[in-house]
């Protein structure tokens, strides 16, 4: 009998140890509601929030990362021979003008740039890139407006408007190398939208613009 024991105790530990093992590897796992409901129907509504916001891994669109933040993406950096090199670049917004401001910041850098469409008005983010780690010293990291998309508080793609816009983001990175520089598209007005980095690794990094 004592020897069954041990056989089940020692099997229960190994099960537990494997279930480690793949949270470890699936950190941005989330839990379906369902599971959530039955694992909170007695718990306080701290504790539910607390679950709730264990869900929401920073930096998704359910959960994007705060203004003014730093956050560090994964990316590939190809060569010539498309050989993958790991890198890691770290990504700032900086600052979010819109409206009639940046209209007039946009209007002043190119006279033939056309005003926003009706009901809809310009915005500029500022942004920030440094790439801070990279296993190759002499291949680049293009970094710029391309990367990023506009999504409207409803979850739509804004389509992309071409501007001639002061301090443009467009830069090559080699590995310590840094970028600073605006972003532009139109949104609607009023929009409480989200700004995403679309990476070479993984799913997109989203974040408040204010």
């Amino acid at each position: 009998m004592k020897k069954l024991l041990m056989v089940c105790s020692v099997f229960v530990v190994m099960i537990l140890a494997a279930c480690g093992d793949i949270d470890e590897k699936n950190s941005r796992e989330v839990k379906s509601s369902t599971d959530v409901a039955s694992d909170t129907d007695e718990a306080t509504e701290t504790e539910k929030e607390e679950v709730k916001e264990k869900e929401k891994p920073l930096g998704t669109r359910s959960n994007p990362l705060p203004f003014g933040d730093t956050i560090t993406v994964k990316e590939n950096i190809y060569d010539d021979s498309f050989n993958a090199y790991e890198s890691f670049v770290d990504i700032t917004l900086l600052e979010t003008i819109r409206g009639e401001e940046a209209w007039k910041m946009i209007q002043e850098e190119n006279m033939y740039n056309e005003p926003a469409d009706e009901g809809f008005e310009y915005v500029l983010v500022k942004v920030k890139g440094f790439l801070k780690e990279s296993e190759t010293e002499d291949d680049s990291l293009y970094f710029s407006s391309m990367n990023f998309n506009f999504v409207s508080n409803e979850g739509e793609v804004y389509d992309w408007k071409s501007a001639v816009i002061p301090n443009q983001l467009d830069k090559e990175l080699y590995n310590g190398g840094s970028a600073e520089g605006f972003i532009v598209n139109q949104v609607k007005v009023g929009d409480d939208f989200k700004v995403s980095y679309d990476s070479s690794e993984g799913s997109p990094v989203f974040f408040f613009v204010k």
